[in-house]
């Protein structure tokens, strides 16, 4: 039987001071600039349909010279594997923790 890794993005919600500190100096990117690219993936899936690929967070990742690896990497262990699953997984916890700027 697999192990199942718990998500970090999952414990999110209950970190506040230095835990939250120690999140975000791990992250793959600022907090804003993670905020803007969730915001961008969902603007784009507004007209588009998913096509199961993370289409729209390449684009936003290579317009604004981010490393592809660190956060495709940080995206699918959190369970963003495409656009529609970055939003369905990853926007709802980090919008209720960051706000929806």
């Amino acid at each position: 039987m697999p192990i199942l890794r718990k998500r970090e993005i999952e414990n999110l919600e209950q970190l506040s001071g230095e835990e939250l500190e120690a999140f975000l100096d791990l992250l793959p990117a600022a907090q804003h600039t993670i905020s803007e690219l969730i915001d961008f993936v969902e603007d784009e899936l507004y007209d588009a349909e998913c096509n199961h690929s993370l289409q729209f967070s390449m684009r936003y990742m290579m317009e604004n010279r981010l490393d592809f690896g660190k956060i495709t990497s940080w995206l699918n262990n959190n369970g963003g594997y495409c656009d529609c699953k970055v939003l369905a997984e990853i926007a709802p916890i980090w919008r209720a923790k960051f706000g929806d700027d």
